[in-house]
């Protein structure tokens, strides 16, 4: 009998479209292929060993080569254990000895990074050229002696067995772990694609798309890119290391029309769209990962870019996407960066300090919380911040939101990024996309700076390019307070410049860094 475990989902592909194409840099597969390399793959790991429960880390760029882990590992019922190689090699040395990976396949291109981090396990293989690798176990050498026979063991993996671990970014902290049975990690990654597919979004997702995800496969498995495209048999454009410039060529080459990026990379996108004098970029654009500000979404439209905006975290996987009512109306673009609908089966409440449920009114602020089918039970060997996250069933995500009348919700900001003022609330998120309108600006963060009268006050930073002023900035936040949408003590006391805004491994605008070094 057929379960709902990841390997099924290739088994599918190779068989409903196996001609289908999987581009990855200069190389040129079908489904058919990597269900082959696969395969192979599978069938010879069994024989070095790897077998169910094995915990095998992976750090690679978005790749065949990763690609084929997804679904080679999950054959053998292992677990994939999805490094972030953004993280200092300290963290990621953590990460690995924290989920107690045995094995390691490390890709070359990380040269003094991957081979630091060798040494650190029992086994690694490396991924590098087709010809071989630095002379111990080799990816290509291990497909090439692999056997073309599904191996035996992938028949008994089940639903609730565990598949893969992955850490959150750790900037406040040691990154914590978080493990997904092929039951959870497949109902999150579909009911994405369900809901681009049935619901009003800029992102809309169908089989007819060619994917390109940008959102890298140690974050939560590219938003779970890779799966739904295998799904829908779409498709797939894997970028490995290419920048905003080679993603351009690949996006007019391949005809790429759905893609996966936080705001960061979609500001890049759109500068070396610029610079190349592009008029459009014709794509459907998903986002998430911090709020997206109106003036980046004009920009983007400005390009022929639609967009969605997800909400989700490694600790929950997605939970909303952005949906507006009137798509073409004069606020649509304003819909699509503020109005969030729950996915299927993802229970969405906003709750006060009283743990209470605000008001439906669009203007109260509380916590958001969450529940869903595939919400993880806490984090792995970390009994002090499962407690504190994890509540019976619920998810306590230390994210503000205020919900509307009709059900969806704007999340504005992080408890620990939003500014309590006089016992108030400021929404730094809401002020950062008033400044992000303002010709120039390149990306603005607030964060909280204490104050002996109001206990904490705004502070703005912004990263521009060209001449702006601080009269300027601030001519656009007092225009904002007169069209209602700041009030007016929220306007941030002192505007700082800064010459590049740090990022998290993420990709994320780095607001501890930021906070830090006020």
């Amino acid at each position: 009998m057929r379960e709902l475990v990841v390997h099924e989902l290739l088994f599918d592909a190779a068989y409903q479209h196996e001609s289908q194409s999987v581009i990855s840099g200069h190389h040129l597969y079908t489904y058919g292929a990597i269900h082959t390399r696969a395969v192979r793959l599978a069938e010879r790991m069994v024989r070095l060993g790897i077998s169910p429960g094995t915990v095998v880390g992976v750090m690679d760029v978005n790749s065949h080569r990763y690609l084929e882990l997804k679904y080679a590992l999950s054959m053998v019922g292992a677990v994939i254990h999805t490094i972030n190689f953004r993280l200092s090699p300290e963290d990621i040395l953590f990460t690995i000895h924290h989920a107690r990976d045995e094995w390691l396949f490390l890709w070359e291109g990380f040269g003094t990074l991957a081979q630091s981090l060798s040494n650190s396990v029992p086994h690694c293989v490396w991924m590098g050229s087709e010809t071989g690798g630095r002379g111990s176990t080799d990816y290509e050498t291990l497909i090439a002696e692999g056997r073309e026979q599904v191996p035996d063991i992938a028949g008994t993996i089940a639903p609730s067995d565990w598949y893969s671990v992955f850490y959150t970014t750790g900037t406040t902290g040691k990154p914590k772990g978080i493990r997904y049975t092929h039951q959870q990690m497949l109902m999150g990654a579909l009911q994405i694609a369900h809901h681009l597919a049935l619901h009003d979004t800029g992102a809309k997702l169908s089989a007819q798309d060619v994917i390109m995800p940008l959102i890298p496969f140690f974050h939560i498995h590219g938003w779970g890119a890779p799966f739904i495209a295998t799904y829908l048999g779409a498709s797939l454009v894997l970028p490995e290391l290419g920048g905003p410039a080679e993603q351009i060529g690949w996006i007019r080459q391949h005809h790429v029309s759905w893609s996966n990026m936080v705001p960061t990379q979609l500001f890049m996108l759109l500068e070396e769209a610029q610079k190349q004098q592009l008029d459009r970029l014709t794509l459907k654009v998903l986002t998430g990962g911090s709020p997206l500000s109106l003036g980046l979404a004009r920009r983007a439209d400005q390009f022929g870019i639609s967009l969605s905006l997800i909400y989700g975290g490694s600790d929950q996987l997605g939970s909303a996407i952005s949906t507006a009512t009137q798509p073409k109306g004069p606020h649509r673009l304003e819909q699509l960066t503020t109005r969030l609908t729950p996915l299927p089966m993802a229970h969405i409440e906003v709750r006060n300090d009283s743990l209470e449920l605000t008001p439906s009114d669009g203007n109260t602020l509380g916590e958001v919380w969450v529940q869903s089918p595939w919400l993880p039970d806490g984090y792995l060997n970390d009994s002090e911040q499962t407690a504190a996250a994890f509540n019976h069933g619920w998810f306590r995500s230390g994210d503000l939101a205020v919900r509307y009348p009709d059900g969806r919700l704007y999340v504005l900001d992080r408890t620990k990024d939003a500014i309590k003022s006089g016992g108030e609330w400021i929404a730094g998120s809401t002020i950062e996309s008033v400044l992000s309108e303002v010709p120039g600006v390149n990306a603005a963060a607030v964060i909280a700076v204490p104050d002996d009268k109001w206990g904490e006050r705004p502070l703005a930073v912004v990263e521009v390019q060209g001449e702006v002023s601080q009269e300027t900035l601030y001519q656009a936040l007092n225009q904002a307070v007169a069209q209602g949408r700041l009030v007016k003590f929220w306007i941030p006391d002192t505007i700082r410049f800064i010459d590049r805004m740090p990022l998290t491994s993420a990709g994320k605008i780095n607001k501890a860094a930021l906070r830090a070094g006020t």
